[in-house]
């Protein structure tokens, strides 16, 4: 089996995705939010290319609806939540439908479509999405989200978690450079992953924020046994 791996969505070629499974990888923060409200019982989480179409849905939506996300990694102005996977508590966000506006990671799961089956990783559900990538029997492709179209260091880290714990389980796996480069990051990083992390653009944005208890939890591994499945405009419990 054949693993592929790119530092941002949107250098990928479509032939990559085609017949493949995908795994989106949006370190900080998109990924763990994810995987958080789905853990926590949202109905399903909508990605929306920005944040006037998550709006334009809230409008002619009915029922329990949550306009979700951010603008420069800050809650946009009339929604009810941001990103910071904190909020998406299960009080909050059980059997809810959230409309869901990120700068990276929204937009990034939207243009892996054509692949066979795209899930959402990172490293709190690290060894969970390897194992159930694995088990859909197709060659693999991880793709960063990145920021601002651009390679993040988060990301690729947070890839190199999960292609560690998909070598655990199938140490035959054929990695290209990419995935080396992220392989070695990670284990570098020896497990210290916000030491790791210091220095790198986003984090130290979000620093700037004083968002720490957001990167704290983001960089736990291992946390969740959720794998979120985006397929037919949604993403949803897998």
């Amino acid at each position: 089996m054949k693993v592929v791996c790119s530092a941002v969505f949107r250098d990928l070629p479509i032939h990559e995705l085609q017949d493949r499974t995908a795994v989106m990888v949006d370190a900080l923060r998109a990924s763990a939010t994810i995987i958080t409200a789905i853990s926590n019982g949202c109905d399903r989480v909508v990605p929306t290319s920005e944040a006037n179409e998550a709006a334009a849905i809230k409008k002619i939506s009915e029922g329990n609806v949550l306009l979700c996300g951010e603008i420069a990694a800050q809650k946009v102005g009339g929604f009810d939540l941001g990103n910071s996977p904190l909020e998406y508590t299960q009080n909050v966000v059980q059997d809810m439908v959230i409309l869901y506006s990120t700068s990276n990671g929204s937009v990034a799961v939207k243009e892996l479509a054509a692949a066979s089956d795209i899930l959402v990783g990172t490293f709190i559900n690290a060894q969970a999405v390897a194992k159930k990538a694995l088990s859909l029997e197709n060659d693999i492709t991880l793709v960063c989200a990145g920021t601002k179209r651009k390679f993040s260091m988060d990301d690729i880290i947070a890839m190199g978690c999960i292609l560690d714990r998909m070598l655990k389980l199938d140490d035959t796996l054929e990695l290209d450079d990419m995935g080396r480069v992220a392989l070695k990051l990670y284990h570098d990083a020896n497990h210290d992953i916000l030491g790791a992390l210091e220095g790198s653009t986003q984090f130290e944005y979000l620093k700037q924020l004083k968002l720490y208890d957001d990167l704290e939890y983001c960089t736990r591994e291992d946390m969740f046994d959720v794998v979120p499945v985006y397929q037919e405009g949604v993403i949803i419990k897998g």
